[in-house]
Order: structure tokens, then sequence, then C-alpha cells
């Protein structure tokens, strides 16, 4: 079989598109593209007009020929000889339909059943994306949940950290040419708020504060006094250190309001260090639920440190709307410490390693690839159960965060006018125990945190290791090509199939 991969997105372009619309779709063929070579011959095209010439070809070889869009259905080419099949997230109950946006109403590809009917079948990411496809069209509707391999990937990384304890002594993280915004380099202070610009001049009486109820008196609440415990020196892998990993030069430098320079840093994290990777402008990472939660669950902690990996395309924006919130949270005594920007491949798996959980507070996921990759490598999470996620999250490899569906919402890529559709809104309180739980048990319990890194490598390695995926891949593109000579595929008229 031959087997064709388009993306709009590509190797050379990836690093000026991140944060974008559908950078991630180049990472998801990325990992595909291996375990497709165990089934036939692969091969990238960056024009999907080049699939028809390359398809007949095979077809007049007696050769079967399919291509892999990694695409939203909305930009994923029609009108192709070649049989054709989407791969694409979605985390959404239901599928965009023509008349739901006034922009729509001059491309019919937004009505995705109708996209649908014109393709070969679909690989969706997950049974909740697989469900909204087939309510749409049908049970009979050729679609599998495949996840995105990624198990595999990681089996070097898993070495490195395997069966370690939490909370190793001297992490020291190194970056190269990387943005590093430290909460206790940034002199938070809710009066920093205040604008004298704004001021219209309304006096404020010397008594006004006694309008105010007096503070109630709370007990001490002293829940993160917890004796810590380590395992036996026997009993856990010695990991590589991340010392000598990188050429970082420079700690963090104060920043403010003003973003710091790209510089090599080195970071010693010092605690149960929490990490996210996520872009702040997309709504659905809900990462004000995620800061606040932390900075409240932790605001007596000096040893919890949460680092977030951003991503996106106007990086400054980003940073005032972080300093504007942490701001309002101050004073807290735990760390808040923000990557903006790229990183490599090395210092992304240099920041696995250097995590304790990973924190999800998203209110809908089509796949959420960072979650699935720091689970693949062992390092357990706090995170909702819903959309994809209700794939491969439960309470044996994370904190489960509860929430609720049927919060009423927009399309992403409509024009913001109409809630078509829902999504989750997550439970704050839940989120925030999840993580004073999460530091309890790493500090405490440490043997439970082993098991469940172990748990959460297993299962991963049942869900997305090669050996499960191409199980399911193999069958469905041997059904798809067995449709397509039978004549009972949309993607070809019967007098044309091979």
């Amino acid at each position: 079989m031959r087997i064709l991969l388009y993306c709009n997105t590509t190797q050379e372009s990836i690093n000026s598109r991140l944060g974008t619309p559908d950078y991630s779709y180049w990472y998801v063929l990325d990992a595909f593209r291996a375990l497709l070579g165990r089934l036939g011959t692969v091969e990238c095209i960056d024009d999907p007009t080049l699939a028809d010439p390359i398809w007949r070809t095979c077809r007049d070889n007696g050769e079967s020929c399919v291509l892999l869009s990694f695409a939203p259905p909305h930009k994923t080419p029609l009108g192709l000889e070649c049989p054709t099949i989407p791969v694409f997230a979605w985390e959404y109950p239901n599928l965009p339909r023509l008349g739901d946006e006034l922009s729509w109403l001059q491309d019919p590809r937004n009505d995705w059943a109708d996209v649908f009917r014109q393709v070969a079948g679909a690989i969706p990411l997950s049974r909740h994306t697989r469900r909204a496809v087939l309510d749409a069209l049908g049970e009979d509707y050729p679609a599998t949940a495949i996840p995105t391999p990624s198990w595999h990937r990681y089996a070097d990384l898993r070495q490195r950290i395997a069966a370690r304890a939490p909370l190793p002594e001297h992490r020291v993280l190194r970056l190269r040419q990387a943005r590093v915004v430290d909460s206790h380099l940034l002199g938070l202070n809710a009066d920093g708020m205040i604008n004298p610009d704004h001021d219209d001049g309304t006096p404020f009486a010397a008594d006004d504060d006694q309008l105010l109820p007096p503070k109630p008196v709370m007990a001490e609440d002293r829940w993160y006094d917890v004796p810590r415990r380590s395992l036996p020196a026997d009993a856990i892998a010695s990991p590589a250190s991340l010392q000598d990993a990188l050429p970082g030069e420079n700690d963090p430098v104060p920043s403010g309001w003003a973003l710091p320079p790209p510089l090599d840093i080195r970071m010693p994290l010092e605690g149960v260090v929490y990490t996210s990777v996520l872009t702040p402008s997309d709504g659905r990472k809900n990462w004000e639920d995620m800061l606040t939660a932390f900075a409240w669950a932790f605001r007596d902690v000096e040893d919890a440190v949460l680092v977030l990996k951003l991503g996106g395309v106007n990086l400054e924006k980003r940073h005032h709307e972080m300093v504007a919130l942490l701001s309002k949270l101050a004073p807290f005594r735990c760390r808040i410490v923000a990557i903006h920007g790229y990183i490599d491949a090395g210092n992304y798996e240099d920041l696995i390693a250097a995590s304790d959980f990973y924190v999800n507070a998203s209110r809908c996921e089509g796949l959420c690839m960072p979650l699935l990759e720091y689970l693949c490598a062992g390092i357990p999470a706090i995170a909702p159960d819903h959309t994809a996620m209700a794939d491969y999250i439960d309470g044996e490899l994370a904190f489960v965060v509860a929430s609720s569906d049927g919060e009423p919402t927009v399309w992403p890529h409509g024009d913001y006018t109409f809630n078509r559709t829902t999504r989750h809104r997550i439970d704050w309180h839940s989120l925030m125990l999840g993580l004073r739980a999460s530091y309890v048990m790493a500090k405490a319990r440490p043997e439970e945190y082993v098991d469940m890194s172990a748990r959460a490598v297993a299962k991963m390695h049942d869900y997305c290791g090669d050996e499960a995926v191409e199980r399911q891949l193999s069958g469905f593109l041997a059904r798809i090509a067995e449709a397509i000579v039978d004549g009972k595929s949309n993607a070809v008229p019967a007098t044309t199939a091979s």
C-alpha cells in the first residue's frame, strides 16, 4: 500500500506557526509517520494535487493508495480521485453545520457532515470525536478512533526517570534561549494594578475602610505540614542528572511588566514540580482556573512549583495577562514559572524529566498530546476525565478533576456570533483539592507515587503503544481498501476504483 501524508504545516514552517490554528497537526503527522511505514510505503506531500498522479500510477500497478490528511475536516482536500481520510481532533459533542455561522455561508466545507460524505472515511483521535461523527452520519459510517502513537517515542526518557521517587534532589533545568518569567522575581503586589493615569479624581475619606466588615478570624490550616518520606535507595533508579543537559549560564532575571529577553537559563527547581503545556490564547485550556487554583492551594507552601510552557504568537500580551492575574492573587509563597515561546525537543524532554505531575484544567480536549506524552513518560496527572481525556484518564494514573458538561460555547473557527455547541465546566474546588492531594502523596507517600507512575506507563502502553495503534490502523485501512475495490467508498466512483 502507498500511504500519502499531507499537512498544511511542514517541518520547515512549524517553528513560525506555533500557537496558530492547526499547528499541532504537524506533531500528530510526525507521530504517525514511522508507524505507518510498517503498513506500506509512506510519502509526505506538500501539495494535495500531487496525490492523484501517484494514485493513478498505483492503480495501474495494482497497488492500493490512500491520502491521510492531517487537518480539520473543513481544511481537508476534496475532489481528489485518490481516496482521502482526514485524521483529526475535535473536542465538541457535535459537528459544525453550514448554517451555524454567518461567515460560513460561502464555504460548503464548513458542513462537516458533507465533507465526510466526500471522503473514504475518517480517523478521529478519540472515541468522543468518533461519536460526534456517527451521530451525524449514522452508525455504519467508516470512522475509527485511533490515538496518536506516543508511548514508544518516550522509551529513552522512561529509562532516564524510571521508578524514581518524586522530589529528586538538586534539580536544575537548563534551557537554551528561553524567555523565563519567575513569580519570585516579579515583585507582585495588587497595588501594581493601580494606574494613576486613570484616576478620576474621586477623593477617598480617611474612614472609608470602616465601611468594610472586619476580617474574620480563621483557624490556621496547616494541611501541608506532612512529614517527608523517602524510598530506600535501593528501591529507586538513579535518574540522569539535569545538571549537564544544556549550557545554561543565567538564572531567571527580574521582568515585571516587560517580557524578559531570550537567554540560556539555569533554573533550580525545589519541591514538588507541576507542569502544564498550553497556548494561553486558546480559551479551552482554562489557564486562569489553573493559576488561581494553584496559587490558592499553595499560598502558604514554599516548595510547590508550577512550570507553564506557554506557546502562541503574541507573547507580550499573554505575559501582561499573566502578570495582571498573579498580581491580583498576591501574596502567595508558592512559585509559578512561565517559559514563553519555543523550546527544542531536548529541552522539552528535560522539562518532563524535571516534573512530578502534569496539570490540565481544560474545558474540552480533542486529544491533549502533552498530557499523553507526560503520562507515557510516567508522570502522573491532575486532570478531568471528559471529552477525549475520557479515553485514558482515570483514578489509577491521575487525580481526577470533577467537571460538568453542557456549558454553551461558540465554534473555535467561526465568527463567535452564536453558541452552537457545548463544553465542560471545571469544578475549581476539585482542581484545588487535587493539587493538594497530589502534594501530600508526593511528600508523605512516595511509594504510592511510584505505583501511580508505573500504572500510567502500563495504561499508556495499552492505549497508544505502537502495537495497539498499528493493529487498529492496519485493520481500518484494509477495510477502506476493500470498500474501494468493491465500489462502496464515497471517495472514488466504482468505475475508477482499483
